[in-house]
C-alpha cells in the first residue's frame, strides 16, 4: 500500500489538467511564453509523477490476488470530473491566473483538498488517459476499485494486483481477465 506521501503525490497529479487549462488560456490570450511555461512545466511534471508512481507501485508494492466475481466500468466518472472543473476555464477569460498567484493557489488547493479527503483516485483524469477504472466485487461480495491498463473481459477470474490504498487496487496481471 502506498504511504501517505505517495498518496498525496498521486492526488496532486489530478491537478495537471487545471494547469494545462491555464496554459491554453494564456496562449490563447497571446501571453508571452515566460508567463505560461512555468504552468506547463508543473503540469507535465505532475503527469510524469503519476506515471512514475504507478510504475513504482506495480513493481514494488505487495502483490494481491483478487477474485473478480463481477465488475462494472467506472470510467464515466472521469469525464464528469473533467467537465466539472475545466468548464469554468472555457467560459471565463478571468481564470488565466495572470499575476493572481494567490487566487491560483487557493483554487488549486481547494480542489486538491476535496479530492484528497475523498480519496478519489478514480477521479484522476491523468490516470484516466491510460487506465480503465472498474468497480469489482470479490468472491466475498466486497466492492473494490480496480485500476487497470488492460480492459477486463470477463468475470470469474483471479487477477494479480497491488494495493494502492484501502479498497483501491492496481491490476498488474494478464489482459484476459
Amino acid at each position: 500500500m502506498l504511504n501517505t506521501f505517495a498518496k498525496f503525490l498521486l492526488m496532486a497529479t489530478s491537478l495537471s489538467p487545471v494547469l494545462g487549462a491555464v496554459v491554453v488560456n494564456q496562449i490563447a490570450r497571446h501571453e508571452p511564453w515566460t508567463r505560461w511555461s512555468p504552468w506547463l512545466t508543473v503540469a507535465l511534471l505532475l503527469v510524469f509523477i503519476c506515471w512514475a508512481l504507478l510504475q513504482y507501485a506495480a513493481k514494488n508494492a505487495q502483490k494481491h490476488l483478487i477474485h473478480v466475481k463481477e465488475f462494472e466500468r467506472n470510467d464515466k466518472e472521469v469525464l464528469a470530473f473533467l467537465l466539472t472543473y475545466l468548464l469554468p476555464f472555457v467560459s471565463s477569460k478571468d481564470m488565466a491566473f495572470t499575476g493572481e498567484w494567490l487566487t491560483a493557489a487557493y483554487i488549486i488547493g481547494i480542489i486538491f483538498l476535496v479530492f484528497a479527503h475523498a480519496g478519489a483516485f478514480h477521479f484522476n483524469p491523468v490516470m484516466g488517459l491510460f487506465y480503465h477504472f472498474y468497480s469489482v466485487k470479490n468472491g466475498d461480495g466486497v466492492s473494490h476499485l480496480l485500476i487497470s491498463i488492460k480492459e477486463l473481459l470477463r468475470a470469474g477470474k483471479d487477477v494479480k494486483t497491488v494495493r494502492l490504498a484501502h479498497n483501491i487496487y492496481l491490476h498488474t496481471g494478464e489482459a484476459d481477465a
